[in-house]
């Protein structure tokens, strides 16, 4: 058995992973300033981030190692890989977003995501 890894997935994995706690440090940055932290709420952010990471890796790793087993989606037959790597990207696009528009209220800039000018 021939198994290949596709690294460009497990460099947007791992980029999903930042992204998720990027986005939960600058959450916490804001309620730090409004002085609502919740200590319980962070580290359980961190928490979840971190399985669904491994979870995602998990099930990218049973996809790369079965390449045959497939899914049905509204109709649509796809791979338990496809499927995966769908979802990490939609992941990765939905954290990059949250992100920069953390980032942007931060330094008061207005940005606009939905591709109009």
């Amino acid at each position: 058995m021939n198994i290949m890894f596709d690294f460009q997935m497990v460099y947007l994995g791992i980029g999903l992973l930042g992204l998720i706690l990027i986005n939960i440090l600058l959450g916490s940055i804001n309620s730090f300033l409004e002085r609502k932290f919740d200590k319980v709420k962070f580290i359980n952010g961190i928490i979840k981030g971190v399985i669904v990471t491994i979870s995602f890796i998990g099930v990218y790793f049973i996809g790369v190692i079965v390449p045959n087993i497939s899914i049905d989606i509204n109709g649509q037959e796809i791979t338990l890989l496809m499927a995966i790597n769908v979802i990490i990207l939609g992941g990765f696009t939905y954290y990059a977003k949250e992100v920069l528009i953390k980032l942007s209220s931060f330094v008061n800039a207005k940005i606009n995501l939905n591709g109009e000018y």
